[in-house]
């Protein structure tokens, strides 16, 4: 019944059956069998959450922590990352862009491109996206940073104070 919910990882599994009052061995062995049988497979389950979660438009550090609390293995996670990633061809860089893409109106009702791109930038933290990612999102959004003029400048060009 725990699995038809919804794919469940090993450690999991093993929790919610220790909490139905069955013991630590009784549940590992319920885990092992359900191994056994194809019910459980972290490094799918975990590959499989990987690529909704993108596709949901969360960031990488968002998943690994999520997934992390679902009690998946270190290594586990990291391959699903490779996998998805070279499955679906896309980088993190381009599922923040898609992210931002789809809060445009939302952006362009700022008028100040400071307050826009810090905005842009919470949204991306938020969602879990590594600050590469983010800023590297932002330069293809916005254009390049280094075309950006201060509106308050309080020194002239050259004679900034170190």
């Amino acid at each position: 019944m725990m699995l038809s919910v919804r794919p469940l990882s090993r450690a999991e599994l093993k929790k919610k059956l220790h909490d139905k009052e069955l013991s630590w061995e009784v549940a590992e062995n319920t885990v092992l069998e359900c191994e056994r049988l194809g019910f459980v497979n972290d490094p799918d389950t975990a590959e499989s959450y990987v690529r909704s979660m993108r596709n949901r438009g969360d960031g990488t550090r968002k998943i690994r922590m999520k997934l992390r609390v679902r009690g998946f293995k270190k290594d586990d996670v990291e391959n699903a990352f490779l996998r998805e990633e070279e499955a679906s061809e896309r980088s993190e860089t381009d599922v923040a862009l898609s992210v931002l893409n789809r809060r445009r109106l939302t952006l362009e009702r700022e008028d100040n491109i400071l307050k826009r791109k810090n905005k842009a930038l919470r949204i991306l933290a938020s969602r879990g996206f590594t600050p590469d990612a983010s800023f590297k999102a932002l330069d293809l959004f916005f254009g390049r940073a280094d075309n950006l003029v201060l509106e308050d400048e309080e020194f002239p060009q050259g004679q900034q104070d170190c």
